[in-house]
């Protein structure tokens, strides 16, 4: 009897606490869906894929860290949000509420005031707004928390951020005056949302997340991160605050998940066929992955002769891909579970290779979201079959999708390329004198692909060349 308590003791224990947090790349799951959080196309941010799903989806794996309860890392598609992406929020406010603004929302407030109320509230609301300055604005969001915050709790953990009440100093006002004050915030939200919208252009899939900050920022409170119980647009992120957190229930408790070799593997999925039955999938990531027995990775290095339509490619032979590194993949097989690659917590030091001229799909701030061209155009080809052969085609999409290679072809071979297609070979010697035209992006990686926003001394990717700064 002593060993059957023991036993439904410990099963007790791994059914109902939290998956502890573990250093390294993990996967955010929502306890109450079971749903994975994946970072994708646009900056789309959201707990919408299944397990089986995010196997072979590079947006869902995270590099996280942990600290004193506090999530120092998370990053994923080369996305820093902790340390890059929330701070940048944060300064990008006085940026669009700048001091005229304010003024003119101040005014907006004064006459509403004015307007809705009677005179002894509004003298109260009028005083406490006319002596809200810019400076004390601007002092509240230097004092702002950008920092992410984490707590077990049953199944799991709470996941959320403080943020401080706005500084209004209205005195002894009733709770009706309160709540009218709430409502004249709304204007201040409302700026905010108009931020938002500018920041969020090209990265729409975030806009239900910032929504959600922006419902519950009245408040000043800790808000912690949930799953949208409903959403016409699929599932959704929401913000709880202490208020609610209640009506959540399991929505707003997560767990971390490492990745690993097993049941919670990472392995891209084939996505082109060729005509002896072998699988292909464009591919590129933030992390590094071993190349696993049977597979290949291959890179594109010039094109060999643009009216042939004939382009060379290489093995990779190091036994694995580093970083924000674009290559072909051979697959074993179509699914996800066939091509199990081990993502490297720790790469070792390599060479950067510049003869790759395949490149990332990247937003303007080089995050591996996705490239958005300007119109559709001639120059970009993307990896397809031609005559059962791996093959770039011409594209004339304007959106290049991310964790996909692409290659630049400049005007002059895309004239002579009549056909539309380059057939990757590589049986044949490279023309030395062609050289692959790079798009300058003016984006600064370091020797592990990560980039680099102050660079100091040392040796530095610019543009696709070596470049060393004294």
């Amino acid at each position: 009897m002593k060993k059957i308590c023991t036993l439904l003791f410990a099963i007790s224990l791994l059914t109902c606490t939290a998956q502890a947090q573990t250093t390294g790349f993990n996967r955010l799951k929502n306890v109450a869906s079971e749903h994975i959080v994946d970072l994708e196309n646009s900056g789309s941010f959201a707990p919408n894929v299944s397990e089986e799903e995010a196997s072979s989806l590079p947006g869902t794996v995270a590099w996280m860290t942990f600290e004193d309860n506090t999530v120092t890392n998370l990053q994923a598609q080369h996305v820093d949000l902790v340390n890059v992406v929330i701070p940048m929020v944060k300064d990008l406010v006085p940026t669009i509420i700048t001091e005229p603004v304010f003024e003119e929302l101040k005014d907006s407030v004064i006459n509403m005031a004015n307007a809705y109320l009677g005179k002894a509230m509004a003298t109260v609301l009028v005083g406490a707004v006319r002596r809200y300055t810019y400076s004390d604005f601007l002092t509240y969001i230097d004092e702002m928390d950008t920092k992410m915050y984490y707590k077990e709790t049953e199944g799991g953990y709470l996941l959320y951020v403080n943020t401080p009440k706005f500084p209004l100093d209205a005195g002894d006002l009733t709770s009706y005056v309160t709540s009218k004050i709430n409502g004249y915030l709304s204007l201040y939200l409302g700026t905010m949302e108009e931020m938002a919208k500018q920041y969020l252009v090209g990265r729409e899939g975030l806009r239900p997340m910032v929504n959600s900050m922006i419902e519950h920022f009245r408040f000043g409170d800790y808000f912690y991160l949930s799953e949208q119980e409903t959403s016409d647009q699929g599932p959704q992120f929401a913000f709880a605050n202490s208020l609610d957190i209640d009506k959540h229930g399991d929505r707003v408790v997560w767990n971390f998940v490492p990745v690993d070799n097993d049941s919670h593997f990472f392995g891209p999925k084939g996505q082109l066929q060729d005509a002896n039955g072998k699988w292909y999938a464009s591919f590129a990531a933030d992390f590094a992955v071993e190349i696993p027995n049977g597979m290949k990775a291959y890179y594109v290095t010039d094109v060999v002769d643009a009216g042939k339509s004939l382009i060379q490619r290489k093995e990779i032979t190091q036994g694995f891909i580093p970083p924000m590194r674009p290559v072909i993949l051979e697959l074993n097989g179509q699914d996800a579970a066939d091509n199990k690659m081990e993502v490297m917590g720790v790469v070792p030091q390599v060479e950067v290779d510049l003869e790759n001229a395949l490149q990332l799909a990247t937003d303007s701030l080089g995050f591996l979201l996705g490239k958005r061209l300007p119109e559709p155009s001639k120059n970009y080809y993307v990896f397809g079959m031609e005559n059962g052969k791996l093959s770039l085609m011409q594209t004339e999409q304007t959106f290049l999708r991310a964790n996909e290679a692409y290659f630049f072809l400049d005007d002059t071979r895309v004239a002579l390329n009549t056909t539309g297609y380059l057939t990757l070979d590589d049986n044949v010697d490279a023309i030395s004198q062609v050289e692959v035209t790079r798009q300058n992006t003016g984006v600064v990686y370091d020797l592990q692909g990560r980039v680099v926003k102050n660079p100091t001394k040392g040796i530095y990717i610019i543009n696709g060349k070596k470049v060393v700064i004294n």
